[in-house]
């Protein structure tokens, strides 16, 4: 009886060692789980490339984090860039090249890159996709009258800082039904957002196109049924009419190309073509 009791104790004393051991363990493997999740937040693309060395660590890391703020509230794409030498490029060029290489997929063209090139002591504003709206040309200008206060005084932070403002700013104010593009060639083109008026236009039209399809349809049937009924019977007194076929609802869309932006409250962006075929639009300036 004694060795029985003993042997139903042993499994208990096992059971709460085995609990204690997985006490110690756990807080090691939250923290090792921790630690693994903390080092994927902080991969990914990045935002900041110091290559003139004209910030300090933490202003580089400061920028880096308000770069991926603006990114993950808008999912624009935002690069900030400083260079001593273009490499025989232009500013555009580089600044263009530059952002095609981070983000060479389709799916990544909407963005902004800042450029200070402290080599030609020069700014540039590189914008892609939707950016190019949200960015005007006279948007630019203003951006650069700022960045041009902070940069002549060798405030470099100072000056990158001016420019995630705008474009956080630009982003927040949407783009208004005037913005248009314009490209090497004088083409023009409109950004065009469908509203909810219009939405409720093309609803009701279209309801009311099937409606007058649907029942014209079943009337025609209704009036052939109805013939072919007086008409039973009498086969040798048939009499053949004429039968015209109608087209109903014919519908022309006419488009008119615009070759000049007529007035508006909106703001045009001068677009270019980069060495990689996409299209960019920018600006900038010397300080």
């Amino acid at each position: 009886m004694m060795r029985s009791d003993g042997i139903k104790k042993r499994p208990g004393g096992t059971a709460i060692l085995l609990a204690f051991v997985l006490f110690l363990l756990f807080p090691a493997a939250a923290y090792a789980q921790e630690g693994t999740a903390a080092a994927a937040e902080t991969d990914g693309v990045v935002h900041i490339y110091d290559e003139a060395g004209l910030l300090s660590g933490s202003e580089s890391e400061q920028l880096e984090q308000r770069c991926q703020e603006i990114e993950t509230q808008s999912q624009i794409h935002i690069l900030m860039v400083t260079t001593e030498d273009t490499q025989g490029k232009s500013q555009m060029e580089y600044a263009d090249d530059f952002y095609d290489d981070i983000y060479p997929e389709k799916k990544d063209e909407n963005g902004v890159l800042v450029l200070i090139d402290i080599g030609e002591r020069e700014l540039w504003i590189s914008t892609a996709g939707i950016m190019r709206y949200y960015l005007s040309d006279q948007e630019i200008d203003r951006l650069l009258d700022d960045m041009y206060e902070e940069a002549t005084v060798g405030d470099y932070a100072g000056t990158l800082e001016e420019a995630a403002d705008h474009v956080e700013l630009a982003i927040e104010q949407g783009i208004s039904s005037g913005d248009y593009l314009v490209d090497e060639n004088g083409r023009v083109t409109r950004y065009r957002r469908i509203t909810g008026f219009e939405l409720i236009l093309a609803g009701a039209v279209g309801l009311a196109a099937f409606c007058l399809v649907f029942f014209g349809v079943r009337h025609s049937y209704r009036k052939k049924v109805k013939s072919d009924m007086c008409g039973y019977g009498r086969v040798g007194g048939m009499k053949l009419d004429r039968q015209r076929d109608m087209l109903i609802n014919r519908r022309v869309t006419s488009r008119k190309i615009i070759n000049n932006p007529p007035p508006g409250s909106g703001g045009g962006s001068s677009v270019h073509t980069s060495s990689s075929g996409r299209s960019h639009g920018g600006g900038g300036r010397g300080f």
